[in-house]
């Protein structure tokens, strides 16, 4: 994981704990590669994803099991809705991600 870490450039596939801690190690921001869903069968000479990588909105890993109810309104709320920093992640559609909106250095 250190040693990904130190690549200049980083491309992360989806689900992949060794690219996402690389990523938090390195503070880049990756390039991630998607993948189905585990419960979806792949099948050979099926066609990638397009676009086949996509940029990362932020720094921060993934987080692919986030608990959805709000213990306050006592009931799910989509978080990505309620919070101006969280939005969905770019290789699994339920996970959420940390992002700094106002920062353009990324």
């Amino acid at each position: 994981m250190y040693l990904l870490s130190t690549c200049d450039v980083l491309v992360t596939s989806g689900f992949s704990t060794f690219g996402y801690v690389a990523q938090g190690l390195a503070g880049r921001r990756p390039w991630v590669m998607p993948r189905p869903s585990p419960w979806e069968e792949w099948a050979e000479g099926q066609a990638p994803a397009e676009p086949p990588c996509r940029r990362a909105p932020s720094v921060e890993p993934s987080f692919h099991s986030p608990s959805y109810y709000d213990c306050a309104a006592r009931r799910d709320v989509e978080l990505d809705k309620v919070a101006p920093y969280i939005r969905r992640c770019v290789d699994v559609s339920w996970g959420i991600q940390l992002v700094n909106e106002s920062s353009t250095r990324w």
